[in-house]
């Protein structure tokens, strides 16, 4: 009765037009699929019912046959349901081929037919079902290809490259329509081909022909359409073909392809792919290539996303790192005892990850587990059962058992954990968390449905607390969300009420991060409407101040500045206000150094303003000293602004402040990390220096404080790692000073100069440390480099004083064996910059026998012969010019050990890291060959120097970009005219 009661009275609209499609569309979404059916066979009688939604009748049966499939748990059902939709989706196929949904049907059916394929190669196989399998997949071929015949017939119809879509934007639209389905029937035909192949015990050998042509398909979609999202991800799948033929190098190719890909969304997937690919062909190397396999897979699944971490492939892609670590687990000849015991810890770890998620990778999972040890007893796959409850009070007084319990677990696994306990300990006690929270989920449930009017308000709120914090912590963020804001709207004033509200934005946080783009839209807008509620409700609440916590640091994530400015603004003083008001500043300091680098000086400069006054505001706001982390961060932010802002004296100040300064304070900082006080000491230099161009007080006094810094900086240098620390921190602070130089006036310059060699002469004579000593040299050099007047090569005057302090730096560091190379580099480079040409082609050329790949080092010894040439008379100087273009030097070899401009370039020339080099060498290429010219008085050479810059700009129209086309434009027309020809230049 309810049932035709329930259809029945949905004929009462059907005059005004039955919407069959919307309530279709429900009665799926509601599960009930009989009830489906039964509706769309008495819609052929029902009025209103538009007629093309009556033709595709069979096509939604088919459609709700598939969803009922998908929705079964038995496989019985499940069988029986795919096998009804196959047939019907065939038959409409059949006898509707001109149907404006027929290639809609088509591509239904060839993707079911897929799906039943993929089912007769589970469970157990024998050479029965693999032949059904390989029977079905062929049909899914067949399917797809009729898809890509019918499509490319209509394709030629149209005359698609002729249509213009300004005048004919329909035709147009449909144009493109069609070709995006063209594209993927024929990624669809070539997987059915691959997936045919893999039905036989061994692919390569029994299914290559399927496998060829498969290749076929996705090598015509990588090469010819690499540039949509179709073509390049066909890389992934053309890789797999080429690794089952036994072609490994064609496939890393593939899969390197794939690799580098823009980091597009609809791309993640093919690229976790790729990357399984590259672990399975190091592991089937002999002995496997683990090493390879961990790296490669490591770094990838270090940047899973959250929504990626449920996927199959991802699956797949744990329990292949697994196997690489179980490789790593058995090689007793090059891996210690330790390390054996961590890889098969990782192998673990990887593998109970990938248990949590249900798939076709679940047995392999249990049996690599039971491998290492964890027993398939061990498992918590299904929810937990639990007694029902006989009432709400029994089901209450469970549930605050079991979250009592829960969070005991919490504490010991925590414990556990941060005392390295074994893993299979941690195992144990997560499992029994997991058992803790399910189960109360389920008791809860059971008995919130219990409720009447006689239960308790203050205990039914609790229980809805309760419920709402096991369900976000099982990672139900949905349900979390739904239930915690009900909580909030229906128990308005209570303590319950404000912490159901604030676990439903933590909710809504977690699903902003784990959406799509449209979806986060969604979610961003219930937060922000949940946390509304809870700060016009509970104004002056602590808790509430966690629902302006979360929008300001949404805001700040979406970049939206003003937006987060105007919610600290409103919000009363106190520790939270001025936290976020440091965030805020942080948020701007980190905005104007991207700025900066995208060379926008004036809004980076506007920008570092504003993150100042958010910095000092919320700065100002601390009460009782400098006491975190965070805050002794954000008084080092300050500082640099104020050094970078040319205001040292104000650096200092902040550095020194009783209440926040991190230099007063460092004592009562908690442990900061070893990194931090580097930044802190290294910014406490370049204020001191700084100060010593603008300040009165004594330089005996700064140099004290400057040497002092110095001392810091080595006492938190210690060890290995502590060296190439200590080292970058110079590195960093001379390429500051070197910025430093770059903008300032020419009398502030010589007195940055003037008071920076005195405060590095005073470092040099105060330690033998060779890290600080390379620092010094460097930094010498930078200065006397930076010093030399504009133009010229030849270094004279202060500059010249400089970079000869540089040179003996380099001189008493000098190491002949690889370890020096660093320091026998920067002294070349100085020897070229004093004019000391021979001396400056030795000390390179001592570099490159030992690393010929050193760029640098290349590019400077083709710089020294260019302007050692342009010092030398005519008859020398041809030669010089042809040693710069195609090097010098001859080895044992008799290869040169010099490049020189040429080779540089060739070198270079295809790979996108070195695209600035490349230009950079092909200026110098015809620089070198027009200088070389005229010295020779050879006009052919001239001419060539010309074609060097015309075939060039053919090949690329941008030139390397504004500057460097600017100046292979003067060049050419400096060429021209010397030439004789008219001075066009680029034209």
């Amino acid at each position: 009765m309810i049932f035709s009661s329930f259809l029945y009275s949905s004929t009462d609209v059907a005059a005004e037009g039955e919407p069959a499609e919307e309530f279709l569309k429900r009665l799926r979404a509601a599960g009930y699929y009989d009830m489906a059916d039964a509706y769309l066979d008495r819609l052929q009688k029902t009025p209103g019912v538009a007629p093309s939604f009556l033709s595709a009748i069979p096509l939604e049966k088919a459609q709700t046959s598939i969803d009922a499939a998908i929705a079964s748990r038995s496989r019985n059902q499940q069988d029986q349901a795919f096998e009804k939709a196959e047939a019907e989706l065939q038959a409409y196929v059949d006898a509707n081929s001109s149907h404006e949904r027929a290639s809609e049907a088509r591509s239904m059916l060839g993707k079911l037919q897929m799906v039943r394929a993929a089912q007769h190669m589970s469970g157990e196989l024998d050479s029965a079902k693999r032949s059904k399998a390989r029977e079905t997949y062929a049909k899914a071929a067949k399917t797809f290809e009729n898809i890509q015949a019918d499509l490319k017939t209509k394709l030629e119809g149209m005359q698609g490259a002729k249509i213009d879509p300004v005048k004919d934007p329909e035709k147009a639209s449909l144009r493109d329509q069609y070709r995006f389905e063209y594209l993927i029937a024929r990624q669809n035909t070539g997987e059915a081909q691959m997936m045919g192949a893999k039905t036989f015990e061994d692919p390569s050998k029994d299914g290559q022909g399927l496998l060829e042509k498969a290749l076929a398909e996705m090598v015509e979609l990588s090469e010819k359409y690499e540039k949509y999202i179709i073509g390049a991800s066909a890389f992934h799948k053309r890789g797999d073909i080429e690794r089952l033929l036994g072609r490994k190098d064609k496939a890393i190719e593939s899969y390197t392809r794939m690799l580098e890909q823009q980091d597009a969304d609809p791309l993640r997937e093919p690229k976790i792919g790729a990357t399984i690919g590259l672990i399975k062909l190091a592991l089937a190397e002999d002995p496997p290539n683990y090493k390879d396999a961990i790296k490669q897979g490591e770094e990838f699944e270090k940047t899973l996303r959250p929504n990626e971490k449920r996927l199959p492939i991802t699956q797949e892609l744990r329990i292949e790192l697994a196997k690489a670590f179980v490789a790593k687990s058995k090689d007793e000849k090059d891996t210690k005892p330790n390390e054996r015991k961590r890889a098969t810890s990782d192998a673990r770890q990887l593998l109970l990850s990938a248990r949590k998620v249900d798939g076709p990778h679940t047995e392999e999972t249990k049996a690599l587990l039971a491998d290492l040890g964890v027993q398939s007893s061990d498992e918590t796959v299904e929810l937990p059962t639990a007694d029902d409850p006989a009432n709400f009070d029994e089901a209450f007084k469970s549930a605050n058992q079991l979250v009592q319990t829960s969070q005991l677990l919490n504490d010991q696994l925590r414990k556990l954990q941060s005392d390295k306990a074994p893993a299979d300990q941690i195992k144990e006690v997560e499992a029994s968390l997991i058992n803790a929270r399910q189960t109360g989920v389920i008791i809860l449930r059971r008995g919130l449905s219990m409720i009447d009017s006689e239960s308790d308000t203050m205990q039914v709120n609790e229980a809805r607390k309760f419920l709402t914090y096991l369900l976000q912590q099982e990672d139900y963020f949905r349900d979390s969300f739904v239930s915690g804001r009900f909580l909030a709207q229906n128990a308005p004033g209570t303590d319950a009420g404000l912490v159901g509200g604030v676990l439903a934005l933590g909710s809504a946080q977690k699903l902003i991060t784990q959406s799509g783009d449209r979806e986060a839209e969604y979610w961003l807008k219930e937060l922000q409407s949940v946390g509304d509620y809870l700060i016009r409700i509970w104004p002056d609440d602590p808790k509430a101040a966690a629902a302006q916590d979360i929008m300001v640091r949404l805001a700040l994530s979406n970049d939206d500045f003003d937006a987060s400015r105007k919610l600290i603004d409103e919000m009363a003083d106190g520790p939270q206000k001025f936290m976020l008001a440091r965030l805020l500043g942080q948020t701007l300091w980190n905005d104007s150094i991207r700025l900066l680098s995208e060379e926008k000086p004036d809004e980076s400069k506007s920008q570092m303003k504003a993150a100042a006054k958010e910095l000092q505001k919320g700065l100002d706001g601390i009460s009782g000293g400098l006491v975190s982390t965070e805050a002794f961060q954000a008084a080092l932010t300050l500082a640099k602004i104020h050094v970078r802002t040319d205001a040292p004296a104000k650096a200092v100040k902040t550095l020194d402040h009783p209440k926040y300064g991190p230099v007063k304070n460092r004592s009562k900082m908690d442990q900061p990390s070893a990194s931090m006080i580097s930044d802190l000491y290294r910014t406490e230099l370049q204020a001191v220096v700084g100060l010593m161009t603008t300040s009165n007080d004594g330089t005996d006094k700064l140099l004290d404080r400057a040497a002092g810094a110095i001392d810091e900086l080595r006492s938190n240098s210690q060890g290995a790692d502590g060296e190439k620390r200590l080292v970058s921190t110079f590195v960093s602070l001379a390429n500051d000073i070197r910025q430093q130089l770059d903008t300032a006036p020419p009398a502030k310059k010589a007195k940055l100069v003037d008071a920076f060699q005195v405060f590095l002469t005073r470092i040099a004579d105060s330690t033998d440390d060779k890290a600080t000593l390379q620092w010094v040299g460097q930094t010498l050099m930078e200065l006397g480099e930076a010093s030399m007047t504009p133009g010229k090569k030849k270094a004279d005057g202060q500059a010249a004083a400089l970079l000869k302090s540089a040179a003996d730096t380099f001189t008493n560091l000098k190491d002949p064996s690889e370890d020096g190379l660093a320091n026998r580099f920067l002294l070349g480079k100085t020897q070229r910059l004093r004019g000391e040409y021979s001396s400056a082609l030795n000390e390179l050329e001592s570099v490159l026998k030992q690393k010929s790949m050193m760029l640098d080092a290349q590019k400077e010894a083709a710089l020294t012969y260019e302007q050692w040439a342009s010092e030398l008379d005519p008859k020398f100087a041809g030669r010089a010019y042809k040693s710069a273009l195609s090097g010098g030097r001859p080895g044992p070899d008799k290869k040169n050990t010099i490049w020189g401009w040429g080779r540089i370039s060739q070198l270079t020339q295809r790979n996108e890291q070195f695209r600035e080099i490349f230009f950079e060498s092909r200026y110098h290429v015809a620089l070198c060959r027009y200088l070389r010219g005229k010295a020779m008085n050879s006009d052919a050479i001239i001419e060539q120097s010309i074609r060097d810059i015309t075939g060039l700009v053919v090949l690329y129209p941008e030139m390397g970009g504004e500057e460097q086309k600017r100046k292979f434009n003067a060049l050419l027309k400096q060429i021209q005219q010397a030439a004789g020809q008219p001075a066009t230049g680029l034209k």
